[in-house]
């Protein structure tokens, strides 16, 4: 009998096929089309997580932390004041490095869909990936209940590896800022070394 192979935590083959995947779909239907997939793929992934319930606000914060939640489940998340959150290294990082070198530049399309996002949903997303993360983040939320409330999210800002920053819009940001109990130059330091700031609040 064969002795166990080992096979890697995260395989570079799966994740490159997924972003080749997802290209050959927008020739198929489109920028909107790419669109609605993601944001319906996103939702189906968080309604397949089990619903929690939390007693308080600092009990919940701990879950996070411990990534007992459901929305640590793919991303370390560490709260930076009681309703902002921080993720330091997105969970499609190495994915998207993986297809750079072995494949080269991503195809706009990309890109392409994340500007539809942003002027069609939420803004703050710089590639398709971000549509998938935000949109999770929503969804899983919605099935997550503190102190007997709902919890709700929102994104502040979202730094990519090239160095693209998108912040949410200026009418927009001062409001959300305030709700996450941080100014815009903590905003600026912490955009320095995290992939995403983003707000969780009862809803």
């Amino acid at each position: 009998m064969p002795a166990e192979t080992h096979m890697p935590e995260c395989n570079p083959f799966v994740e490159i096929a997924t972003a080749l995947f997802l290209e050959d779909l927008a020739t198929k239907v489109g920028v909107p089309g790419l669109n609605n997939y993601l944001v319906s793929l996103s939702k189906n992934l968080a309604n397949t997580m089990p619903r929690e319930e939390y007693a308080s606000w600092p009990e919940f914060l701990g879950a996070l932390v411990s990534r007992q939640s459901i929305l640590a489940t793919f991303e370390d998340v560490a709260p930076v004041t009681e309703h902002c959150m921080t993720t330091a290294r997105s969970p499609f990082d190495r994915g998207w490095r993986e297809y750079a070198k072995r494949v080269g530049a991503f195809a706009p399309v990309h890109r392409q869909v994340a500007e539809y996002y942003n002027t069609n949903v939420r803004p703050t997303a710089v590639t398709s990936v971000h549509i998938v993360l935000h949109t999770f983040r929503e969804a899983a939320a919605a099935r997550i209940k503190v102190s007997g409330k709902g919890v709700r999210y929102e994104t502040v800002a979202t730094a990519w590896l090239d160095g693209q920053v998108i912040m949410a819009p200026d009418g927009q940001l001062d409001g959300l800022l305030a709700r996450a109990g941080i100014s815009r130059t903590k905003l600026g330091m912490l955009l320095r070394n995290h992939a995403d700031v983003w707000i969780l609040e009862p809803a």
